[in-house]
């Protein structure tokens, strides 16, 4: 079986159109929708959807998008568990083309950069160089050389989430970092390889969310010592 966690945060725009996707993609399969500290339709939404292979977490609290991940795996059956970010940012053969890199090895982590230029990705230039600023900043600060440790499409075999602590330090987007750094030090092999991303106005991250993220990692490292 295959779980599939999307962690939701005020997505009542699209949330429907993604766990509807979900449901058909993996029928026989589990989703898992984790809203968490919404303040929108989102948990309305997906209680109405009665879906029966959707299975609906609503935490009233914002516990960040790490939290609600983690949620989600706590209660998964599946041997490949993984999770997908709520903005309908991949194509549906992109997201089967990384369940089944899985079943060959560890981890696989979706990469909009992997082999591409800086003028190949379809962003914003702000929002790339931003992006490639923070990517080396990981690099250094964690060894962790991938081109693309925030893209929100990572799968894993149970045994890796078995292996590693699962008490995570951080909750936000950063909580994608420390997963890996975890996988990472315990040996398990992560495979990247290049997914695009159908638009590139779908994410719901914002740029002034980077200093408190760099604190964060910086804290993390740290404690990681």
């Amino acid at each position: 079986m295959i779980s599939v966690v999307i962690p939701s945060h005020n997505e009542e725009k699209v949330i429907e159109k993604v766990a509807r996707n979900m449901s058909k993609l993996f029928e026989k399969d589990e989703i898992i929708v984790v809203s968490n500290g919404c303040t929108d339709r989102t948990p309305e939404i997906v209680d109405r959807l009665n879906l029966k292979n959707v299975k609906h977490i609503n935490i009233k609290e914002r516990i960040g998008k790490g939290g609600a991940v983690t949620e989600g795996f706590r209660c998964a059956r599946g041997d490949i568990l993984g999770f997908i970010d709520a903005d309908d940012a991949f194509r549906n053969e992109d997201i089967l083309k990384v369940v089944e890199e899985t079943r060959k090895t560890d981890c696989v982590i979706a990469s909009k950069w992997k082999g591409r230029k800086f003028s190949d990705v379809d962003w914003p230039f702000v929002r790339k160089l931003a992006s490639r600023m923070a990517n080396l900043f990981i690099r250094i600060l964690f060894g962790l050389n991938f081109s693309d440790t925030q893209a929100g499409l990572k799968f894993f075999r149970r045994k890796v989430l078995g292996s590693i602590d699962m008490d995570f330090f951080c909750r936000g987007f950063e909580f994608d970092i420390e997963l890996l750094y975890k996988i990472k030090k315990k040996g398990f092999e992560i495979r990247e390889i290049w997914v695009p991303i159908k638009s590139k106005n779908t994410s719901t991250f914002s740029l002034f969310w980077m200093p408190a993220m760099g604190l964060n990692l910086l804290r993390l490292r740290f404690k990681l010592r």
